[in-house]
C-alpha cells in the first residue's frame, strides 16, 4: 500500500545519528519520518555506549597527524554553537577550558587518564610527554574567543612537547603518571529525549518496528517499502549500518566491546581510563550514581576473545578496587564503516550515494553535534538555524530505550 504523503526526508535508523539528522532538519521545517527496525530508538550502539564525552584527548597519543582531536574538539564548538538552546545543554564556555553549570546533559566530572610507568621504554616517555603537553593546551583553551576544531593542528604541536614532561614522568613513584583530563561524562538519555523530544514537537513522524525491506529511487522521489507500506519522499538518508551495508553493499566491520556493570565503587575513586604501551593491558571505569560503575576496556575484533578479556577486565578492575562486586555483564557491538588505512572509525562520514540518497555513519556520540548541522549544510548550502521549540515534559521520551547499564540495575532491583 502506498502512503500518500510526501516527506522532505524519511531516515533510516533511529539510533543518535538518526535522531541527530531528523531534528536538524526539523529546525528548518522539513517533514521527516524517522523509521527504526528495532522496538525503541537508540537500542544498539546508542544503548550500550560509555557515556563518555571525548575531548579528543584521548587520541592525542594516536599517530593520525590530530585529525580526531580536531573533529572531537569541532563537536564541542557544534554543541556549543547549535545546541545552547536547549535548557539541559550545561557546558558552559570559559577563557580556561569547558565549565558545567547546574544538572543537566553534562555532569561534572572530569575523566582521569593514568598512563602506565614505563621508564626503560623512551618511545612511550616520549609520547605521553607529547599526550599531556597537547591536553595542557586542551584544557586551557580559551572557549570564548576561539574556536578548538580548527586550532590543534601540527603547527600547534612544537617538537620540545615530545620532552618536556619526560623527567616528570621518569620523578614519578608510582604505577601510574595521573592528570585529569577535559573529558568528562554525560547522561546520554536526558540528551536524547530533549533532542527527540523538540523534532516531535516540529513535525517528527516516528515509526518503530519498521525495518526497512527496500529502497527504490525513481526519477522524482524515493520509494521506500516497510513491510507491505511504501514511503514516498524527496530524499532519505540511511543512518544504521545494517541498512548501510545491506543496500550499499558497504563493508562493516564489528567490533565487541565487553562491559561490567559492577556496585560498591568507593565514593573517592574517579573516573579514569589506564593508557598503556601494550594496548590489551588499558582499561577504564566510568561512575553512575549510587556506587554503579561501568568497567570496560578496549574493543576486540573477533567474538571468541571476548570472555577471556572479560574476565581480564574484571580481575583488573577489582584489584584497584577489592570491594566492588559484579551485578552483571553485556558486550557492546561496534558497528563501523571503516576507510582504507584506517583501522577504526573514530570520525564521521557523510556520503551521497545517489541523487535522492545518502548514508552516514558515525565514529563516536560526541561527532552526532558536528555531523547534522554538517549534514544539513551539504545538502542546503547553508548554517541550520539556532532555536528549537523546546518540549516542557521533562520525562525520558517513551521511545527511547534505557542504557544498557541502567537495564541492568533496574532489574537487580527488581
Amino acid at each position: 500500500m502506498i502512503k500518500d504523503s510526501l516527506y522532505d526526508w524519511v531516515v533510516i535508523g533511529g539510533g543518535v545519528s538518526g535522531i541527530a539528522i531528523s531534528e536538524i532538519l526539523c529546525r528548518e521545517g522539513k517533514s521527516v519520518l524517522l523509521l527504526e527496525k528495532n522496538q525503541t530508538l537508540a537500542s544498539e550502539t546508542s544503548k550500550d555506549f560509555h557515556e563518555w564525552v571525548h575531548s579528543g584527548a584521548l587520541y592525542t597519543l594516536v599517530p593520525d597527524n590530530l585529525l580526531t582531536l580536531r573533529y572531537l574538539l569541532g563537536a564541542t564548538d557544534d554543541i556549543i554553537e547549535f545546541y545552547s538552546c536547549y535548557p539541559r545543554m550545561n557546558l558552559l564556555p570559559t577563557e580556561n577550558g569547558i565549565k558545567m553549570h547546574d544538572d543537566g546533559w553534562f555532569n561534572d566530572e572530569k575523566i582521569e587518564f593514568r598512563y602506565r610507568s614505563h621508564k626503560l621504554n623512551p618511545i612511550w616517555l616520549s609520547m605521553v610527554s607529547r599526550s599531556i603537553s597537547i591536553i595542557d593546551l586542551i584544557s586551557n583553551h580559551d572557549w570564548l574567543r576561539r574556536r578548538a576544531g580548527s586550532e590543534y593542528g601540527k603547527s600547534k604541536v612544537k617538537m620540545s612537547y615530545n620532552f618536556n614532561r619526560v623527567s616528570d614522568q621518569l620523578r614519578n613513584r608510582e604505577k601510574f603518571f595521573k592528570i585529569q583530563s577535559p573529558d568528562f561524562t554525560m547522561n546520554s538519555r536526558d540528551l536524547l529525549s530533549d533532542m527527540l523530544s523538540s523534532a516531535v514537537l516540529m513535525g517528527l513522524e516516528i515509526n518503530t518496528e519498521a525495518k526497512v525491506d527496500f529502497l527504490n529511487e525513481l526519477d522524482s522521489h524515493v520509494e521506500i517499502g516497510v513491510q507491505g507500506k511504501i514511503y514516498q519522499s524527496k530524499n532519505s538518508v540511511i543512518t544504521s549500518p545494517d541498512a548501510i551495508s545491506e543496500f550499499m553493499n558497504v563493508p562493516i566491520k564489528e567490533g565487541f566491546a565487553p562491559m561490567a556493570i559492577v556496585e560498591n565503587v568507593p565514593e573517592e575513586e574517579k573516573s579514569f581510563v589506564e593508557l598503556d604501551y601494550f594496548i590489551n593491558k588499558c582499561i577504564n571505569l566510568l561512575k553512575k550514581k549510587n556506587g554503579i560503575g561501568q568497567a570496560g576496556g578496549i574493543t576486540v575484533n573477533k567474538e571468541h576473545k571476548v570472555e577471556d578479556y572479560l574476565q581480564y577486565v574484571i580481575q583488573e578492575h577489582k584489584k584497584r578496587n577489592p570491594e566492588i562486586k559484579l551485578i552483571d555483564t553485556y558486550v557492546g557491538i561496534k558497528k563501523e564503516l571503516v576507510q582504507k588505512k584506517e583501522e577504526r572509525n573514530y570520525l564521521y562520514h557523510i556520503n551521497q550515494n545517489s541523487s535522492k540518497i545518502w548514508s552516514v555513519v558515525l565514529g563516536k556520540f560526541t561527532l552526532a553535534f558536528s555531523m547534522a548541522p554538517e549534514f544539513y549544510r551539504r545538502n542546503y548550502f547553508m548554517n541550520p538555524r539556532k532555536d528549537v521549540l523546546i518540549s516542557e515534559e521533562s520525562a525520558t521520551n517513551k521511545s527511547l530505550s534505557k542504557t544498557a547499564w541502567q537495564e541492568i540495575v533496574d532489574i537487580q532491583k527488581g
